[in-house]
């Protein structure tokens, strides 16, 4: 008995060394909500980052994806990935500006980041590491999923009309979920309202919004949109981008062996390419679809989009002096920027994006505010 219980043990210590010890690990079951619903194709980094990193390991590291208002609603996916409720979460980090500041900026800003910009800026400027200090706060880090190249811009009815020059701002109810946007509109008459994605269509149809935006044409066609607005105007100052990603609970992270957080941090970069890819061609392939709706397609003059750029840039020195992280990430951004600014200025029409005017003056605030 006692050398068959001898050669029992050796026998398994050999599988172990075999196999490794990953033989004999528990499979890992994670749960990653969303604060995107079905309709809302923004969740299709998730989806590609779980399917990576299930291939990556072998089947053993599984994350199942819960839409917005299958677990909690979408704006309380932040305190339940903090609390450890659901390990991860997928989100738009300017959702969460309530917590502070500095998350408007993450997410996108008027005359901003386009989206090679964000993953300049993420991969190669330090920005995904000042994003999961400012995550680190509240108990989580973060993982970009990709990110949108310009958004649609507002979307009206027939009954309300076209949006040609900033006047045509004054009194509109429109939802928008920037704070930077919010007080640009104020600022011009608008009457900005903030709402889940998921509640715009029936609002617009109703009424109750005279226009809307959300995200990126082929977005915005999946959502319906073609159905319920008569007008689309151009471009979309207020979101040149927006950066999505998923929220990860630190203490779920930490408890990840260095393999397996290498798999989630690759398999976020991986899907995050893929999704850019698609937000970026979807937008092109959703243009005609909207046209052959009836959508009449309007463009802002540029004395409107002059003064407008001016009142983003105000906002941001606002928000510094607000926030210290806010302009520790403005500084960040705005650095970039200004480095980056001769190369895109050569490329021209060859190249991507813009360098927003208000760059110098706002880097010069800042040096006063000590960011050097």
């Amino acid at each position: 008995m006692r050398r068959f219980k001898l050669l029992t043990f050796v026998a398994a210590i050999t599988l172990v060394l075999a196999f490794g010890s990953t033989a004999l690990a528990k499979k890992i079951k994670w749960r990653m909500g969303s604060t995107w619903t079905p309709a809302i194709n923004l969740y299709v980094g998730d989806k590609l980052m779980i399917k990576y990193v299930k291939e990556m390991s072998g089947g053993d590291f599984n994350i199942k994806w819960f839409p917005s208002g299958s677990l909690m609603k979408a704006f309380e996916y932040f305190d339940g990935c903090s609390k450890g409720v659901v390990e991860m979460a997928g989100d738009w980090p300017s959702y969460w500006a309530s917590k502070d500041p500095a998350f408007d900026f993450l997410g996108s800003f008027p005359f901003g980041f386009t989206n090679m910009d964000y993953i300049n800026w993420m991969y190669d400027w330090g920005g995904l590491e000042l994003m999961q200090e400012l995550y680190g706060k509240y108990g989580m880090t973060y993982f970009s999923l990709g990110a949108t190249p310009m958004e649609s811009g507002f979307r009206t009815t027939a009954k309300t009309g076209p949006i040609k020059t900033i006047g045509d701002y004054k009194g509109k109810k429109l939802r928008t979920p920037s704070r930077a946007t919010i007080w640009i509109l104020q600022q011009v008459g608008g009457a900005p309202i903030k709402m889940p994605g998921g509640e715009i269509y029936l609002a617009v149809e109703r009424g109750t919004l005279d226009g809307a935006e959300f995200s990126s044409p082929g977005i915005d066609w999946e959502m319906g949109f073609a159905e319920i607005t008569k007008y689309w105007s151009v471009p979309c100052w207020f979101q040149p981008s927006s950066q999505v990603g998923t929220m990860v609970n630190k203490k779920a992270y930490d408890s990840l062996s260095p393999k397996n957080q290498a798999i989630l941090k690759y398999g976020c970069q991986a899907a995050a390419i893929k999704a850019t890819a698609f937000y970026d061609t979807e937008s092109g392939r959703a243009i005609e679809k909207f046209i052959e709706k009836g959508t009449k397609i309007v463009k802002l003059d540029d004395a409107s989009l002059q003064k407008l750029e001016e009142y983003a840039g105000q906002y941001c020195l606002m928000q510094a002096k607000k926030s210290d992280f806010y302009a520790k990430l403005l500084f960040s951004q705005m650095k970039y920027m200004k480095e980056y600014k001769d190369w895109r200025d050569m490329t021209g029409v060859f190249g991507q994006g813009r360098t927003p005017k208000y760059v110098d003056t706002v880097l010069l605030e800042l040096e006063k505010l000590g960011y050097k």
